[in-house]
């Protein structure tokens, strides 16, 4: 690069942030703020797992008062021994029956006739199953993760409104008091209905809250320290899922699990107070003077000098970008807002991002969700399956800056597909669990690489709306992920084909997308537009490398 250009280069917001450092005393402080309600919303997408987890129980059998020993020949057995959870042998219906159980003999039962159960004995109640009677209604069961994911067609998009409109803080503020208030009540429900409508509430208000930390916390870093942000969401995330998973398995009690998860999100409103609203934002509402002074505040406490003029130099670029939107909404009669709207670079990027959304809602929970339904202890498979996460995560920190997110994510979307459509032709065994476990790795290394990824192609003033977009359409993935547990009836395998299929047909539409490694965010749409020039990401690397030395040499 040529030195005269270097000294005469503009600074810009990005380029402070490299000198305040991504994780000086301010950002520590936000972050551990931020990532509380993180945690929550981890523990809050898996609870309705262990809320509507499947119980051990058998058809009641009143001809015997319940005799156990009655059991051989009053109810079917499988092969692994058990009797049948949903059927029972059909009594002769010319012997009247006592409730003494006088008449409860083999001879007593049609064996050859299989009947539907009237009622049922259920071995546990730690779950909704037993309360609300819903045993052999596993399509009941599967509502209750349905509905959940249904309400984040709501929540994400109010959320993303409430972003850019009002302030991240409030957004995150509103989502999580929302979470808080709706998951207490549903506590109390008296009938299955009452418990359905405010599982669909809980997450139609507020889902948005990961959503929202995640710009807020990304607004606050300059480009090195992006990945390191994600890494500390999905590791809050993950232990949020640990958490939850054993305090299901302690308490054994879905009440008791609800009260204890939620009433902390109640207490976030004190984030009002607390915690800094985003520079970015304020820059992109014109409020030039609340957004340095975060950044002053940002300098105080990490103890860093940093040249006045370059607060002015930044300002004086934030007002020219917000001029020139102006100035194009006049002269195309347009705002800045229908604009975005009408760009096909825009949209191309929406419907792919919200492609790769989907399937990687699908394939993710999916995976989560049938391992329930695998052998062995649930609570177990369940931890086992969420912990694979933390690796994914830690190649994610080292693989994405230094590959790129292009390369990085595509060939994990397709190294999940090929697994899972591979994984039914492996006996069942230990290598068919480490198949199983190596998708949920690479899908979810795709799946959090993402996040960074469509976060660093939409600009800034609408970056939490299009952002909201992508996740709210990719949430039809996970509305149906409950429900893939049901196509296993027609062939065991059917879920993980599918998951696969989907997961490399994203490997291809994602090589469709600029690569952002190691760029500046976009802060309007012409910058955003800009990315789609070919560029080499070890170019962007040492420029970027360049700019810092100058800009640091110049203090």
């Amino acid at each position: 690069m040529d030195p005269e250009k270097k000294e005469n280069e503009e600074v810009t917001v990005d380029d402070i942030l490299n000198l305040l450092g991504p994780f000086g005393k301010f950002n520590i402080l936000n972050f551990i703020l931020i990532l509380f309600p993180v945690f929550l919303a981890g523990i809050y997408s898996s609870v309705y797992n262990f809320e509507s987890m499947d119980l051990n129980y058998r058809c009641a059998v009143p001809e015997c008062s319940e005799d156990e020993s009655a059991l051989n020949f009053t109810i079917p057995h499988g092969d692994d021994g058990k009797p049948y959870k949903c059927l029972r042998y059909a009594p002769f219906p010319n012997y009247t029956i006592f409730e003494n159980g006088t008449y409860c003999a083999p001879y007593h039962f049609d064996t050859s006739t299989e009947v539907e159960c009237d009622t049922y004995v259920y071995l546990e109640e730690h779950s909704i199953v037993k309360e609300f009677n819903l045993a052999c209604q596993d399509w009941k069961r599967s509502l209750v993760g349905t509905v959940h994911n249904a309400g984040f067609f709501i929540s994400i998009p109010l959320t993303g409104i409430i972003s850019d409109k009002f302030g991240r803080r409030l957004a995150v503020v509103f989502a999580a008091v929302a979470n808080g208030v709706f998951g207490l009540i549903r506590a109390l429900s008296a009938n299955y209905n009452m418990f359905v409508v405010f599982e669909f509430l809980e997450p139609a208000f507020g889902g948005g809250v990961y959503t929202a930390c995640f710009v807020l916390a990304l607004e606050l870093v300059g480009p090195k320290g992006r990945v390191f942000v994600s890494l500390l969401f999905n590791t809050m995330f993950i232990l949020g899922g640990v958490a939850v998973t054993l305090l299901s398995w302690w308490l054994q009690n879905w009440r008791y699990l609800l009260f204890i998860i939620y009433t902390p999100s109640v207490f976030v409103f004190v984030y009002m107070w607390t915690l800094s609203e985003s520079f970015r934002w304020f820059f992109s509402k014109g409020r030039y003077q609340e957004g340095l002074d975060v950044l002053s505040k940002s300098e105080k406490f990490n103890n860093v000098n940093i040249p006045k003029d370059y607060y002015s130099q930044v300002e004086k670029h934030a007002t020219q970008q917000r001029d020139a939107r102006k100035y194009q909404s006049k002269e195309s009669n347009q705002s800045s807002f229908k604009q975005i709207l009408t760009s096909m670079m825009i949209w191309k990027r929406l419907l792919i991002c919200s492609f790769l959304w989907t399937a990687s809602t699908l394939v993710y929970y999916g995976l989560s969700i049938n391992a329930i339904e695998l052998s062995g202890n649930s609570y177990l498979n369940y931890i086992v399956i969420i912990v694979i996460e933390a690796p994914a995560n830690v190649c994610k920190l080292i693989l994405l800056d230094r590959f790129g997110r292009k390369k990085v994510i595509a060939i994990a979307f397709l190294l999940t597909g090929l697994i899972l459509i591979n994984y039914g032709f492996v006996p069942e065994g230990n290598w068919s669990l480490v198949m199983y476990l190596g998708g949920k790795f690479f899908i979810t290394l795709a799946y959090n690489s993402l996040y960074v990824f469509a976060a660093e192609v939409f600009p800034t003033n609408y970056r939490t709306t299009l952002l909201a977009m992508c996740s709210t359409v990719g949430r039809i993935g996970s509305t149906v992920a409950p429900l893939t547990p049901l196509l296993a009836r027609f062939y065991e395998y059917l879920p993980t084909i599918l998951f696969g299929a989907m997961a490399t047909l994203s490997a291809a539409l994602v090589l469709t997308l600029p690569e952002t490694n190691n760029l500046k965010l976009p802060d309007s749409l012409k910058e955003a537009q800009d990315q789609d020039k070919k560029r080499d990401p070890e170019e962007n690397r040492q420029t970027q490398d360049e700019k810092d030395t100058v800009i640091k040499s110049r203090l």
